[in-house]
């Protein structure tokens, strides 16, 4: 399937492999920068934050086994400051490479996503490392006491446990703000094998798969259920689709055939000049959008062509002509996403309410017959 934007440029794929190549080498030069300026820094700010700790190296209980796995997790620190050091900065990049590509759900999806998910990810991060991390070190300690022995803790793992929390704490926030937009913008529905639902928590397992450190794989298995459960426990809670378009979605009915049909009236005012109807007068089968003008209005074919990507629409019914005066991209991208563009013609014929209200019941009828 091929879709056509209004806003879509036609450009060279070579131009598209340039674009992405400079937005990367600027990326990797300021991530070269923020790694450099971290490796000037970490020495300091891993004492600091040692010290900080309940049993801290202040008081000896913190000790180094293994150097050359202190050397890793250094830069393991390393990189991953500096990461969060330029997410802000990749997060632009994303959004304005993804921008002119992307359907206005599937933008206005990304957004939230990737401004939510950077912001509550970094404030997590802050709050893991500087209160519940030292929490959770105390609270261990006080558990797991003996009296006249003593309690040594080994750097290195530590920071790897440590490491290896962030990165399961970003990616259930990742994955909870990408399933609670995706609910609301209606990109997925409540069916537990969605197609979308399933390719959000794919690619955060394979995330987790590839940040786990070695001292929590024996628990990848219980972190991975728990990363896939509670976003969708907790969306469960969240409120109904209400950001999505104005589009009410077709429902599914059949032919006298047994083929299944998902039919969209679009009540486009034409600048007001074609006789309307209400959402009301329509029968509650038929899907619904309205716009003020189609062929003036580029981002309201874009908002069209989304809701007929989204609910899979087999038939699209335009009100006031049969889709002829549409650019030629946007009616080639709804034939290409299997839809079949027709049209009432109310605008170059006298037509009563009731005559309107009888066209949109028979338009019902000749999807359930």
């Amino acid at each position: 399937m091929r879709l056509r934007l209004s806003r879509d440029v036609e450009r060279p794929l070579r131009a598209h492999v340039d674009e992405l190549a400079m937005r990367g080498t600027g990326l990797l030069f300021v991530l070269s920068l923020a790694a450099l300026f971290w490796w000037w820094q970490i020495n300091p700010l891993l004492e600091a934050w040692l010290s900080s700790l309940p049993l801290g190296a202040a008081e000896g209980t913190v000790s180094i086994y293994d150097p050359h796995g202190w050397m890793s997790t250094r830069w393991s620190m390393i990189a991953l400051l500096a990461l969060i050091t330029t997410l802000p900065l990749a997060s632009h990049q994303l959004l304005s490479f993804a921008d002119e590509g992307l359907l206005p759900s599937e933008r206005k999806w990304l957004r939230m996503v990737t401004i939510g998910g950077v912001t509550l990810g970094l404030l997590s991060a802050i709050m893991w490392w500087l209160w519940g991390y030292p929490l959770a070190i105390e609270s261990a300690g006080t558990i797991s006491a003996v009296d006249g022995i003593g309690t040594q803790y080994d750097a290195v793992l530590l920071f790897e446990v440590g490491i290896g929390i962030s990165w399961w704490i970003f990616l259930i926030i990742i994955s909870l703000i990408g399933l609670t937009m995706a609910r609301l913008l209606s990109l997925m529905v409540t069916e537990p094998f969605d197609p979308f639902r399933i390719r959000v928590h794919g690619t955060l397992l394979f995330l987790w798969w590839l940040t786990c450190p070695s001292a929590l794989e024996g628990v990848w298995l219980p972190f991975s259920i728990l990363l896939v459960i509670l976003p969708e426990m907790v969306i469960q809670w969240m409120p109904k689709p209400v950001l999505s378009s104005k589009a009410r979605a077709p429902l599914p009915v059949f032919d006298s055939e047994g083929g299944l049909h998902h039919r969209l009236f679009a009540m486009c005012h034409c600048e007001g000049a074609c006789p309307s109807v209400s959402a009301s007068m329509s029968p509650q089968s038929l899907g619904w959008v309205e716009n003020s003008a189609l062929c003036l209005d580029p981002d309201a074919r874009d908002a069209l062509l989304d809701a007929v990507v989204r609910h899979r629409v087999s038939n699209l019914i335009i009100s006031g002509c049969d889709g002829t005066p549409l650019p030629m991209e946007f009616r080639q991208s709804i034939a290409s996403s299997n839809c079949q563009l027709s049209g009432l013609g109310w605008l170059d014929t006298n037509t009563t309410p009731s005559h309107r209200k009888s066209a949109l019941s028979d338009l019902a009828i000749s999807s359930e017959d």
